[in-house]
């Protein structure tokens, strides 16, 4: 008699696009708050069914439709700016420009629409399509930067006159940190022989409004966190599927 697993495993990579909401730009206005960068990252999948079974792991509708995702992120944005209306006339505002360093490391629950078993999970089944959608809490590490004409204010003392005066002092935070954050996604997968090509969205609520370097305390309009969405298109080999 041999003894069965009653998880099973996936291991991925993935490159995409993280999008984050900084206190650059106006206020409620997100194309101009909005400062993008290229993400990569690694990812691991655990299953609450094992990888050998005759027909049914019999594990219920949790393990059905359920995975639980581990992911390491990186990101490093080297080109944030002030954008919007007020920028064109402001040289204080076009002087100004940041950087942010991201570390991320999350653990999601993903819930699949289709019952993982029959959509590819060992049956070798191809062209298959099976959504999802995730929540998850992540600790990120960030280490943000603030410049002007592209001097770093990093070692200066405050007041710092070159910006405008809500960011002088009291307003910039340049020592590295770290926060924990929420998210929410949404995604699809594909699958192919041994592998899956995954598509996924998520928005991620930091608990902190100093990710970007500021938070300009006495200001009414910064009344929000900073936010972050993130787009990936990734590549899962799963272990154990028939080829």
């Amino acid at each position: 008699m041999y003894s069965q697993s009653n998880v099973s495993h996936e291991v991925g990579i993935n490159f995409g696009v993280a999008s984050f909401q900084t206190d650059f730009g106006e206020s409620g206005d997100f194309p101009s708050a909005n400062a993008s960068s290229v993400a990569y990252g690694i990812t691991h999948y655990l299953k609450f069914f094992g990888s050998q079974y005759s027909w049914r792991s019999g594990g219920g509708y949790f393990a059905s439709h359920f995975k639980l995702k581990t992911e390491f992120n990186y990101s490093y944005n080297t080109s944030i700016e002030h954008e919007g209306i007020y920028v064109k006339n402001n040289l204080k505002l076009q002087a100004m420009t940041g950087e942010i360093k991201m570390y991320n490391i999350g653990t999601n629950l993903e819930f699949y629409f289709m019952e993982l078993e029959d959509y590819a999970s060992f049956y070798g089944v191809e062209n298959s399509l099976n959504p999802f959608i995730s929540a998850g809490l992540h600790f990120t590490a960030y280490d943000p930067n603030i410049f002007v004409n592209g001097v770093s204010l990093e070692g200066l003392q405050e007041p710092y006159m070159a910006l405008i005066d809500k960011w002088q002092e009291n307003s910039i935070f340049l020592d590295p940190s770290n926060t924990f954050g929420v998210s929410l996604g949404a995604g699809i997968r594909y699958s192919l022989q041994s592998v899956d090509l995954v598509l996924d969205g998520r928005w991620q609520h930091f608990f902190s409004d100093d990710v970007d370097g500021l938070n300009s305390l006495n200001d009414s309009a910064n009344k929000r966190n900073d936010t972050m969405i993130m787009v990936n298109l990734g590549i899962v080999y799963v272990f154990g599927k028939t080829d």
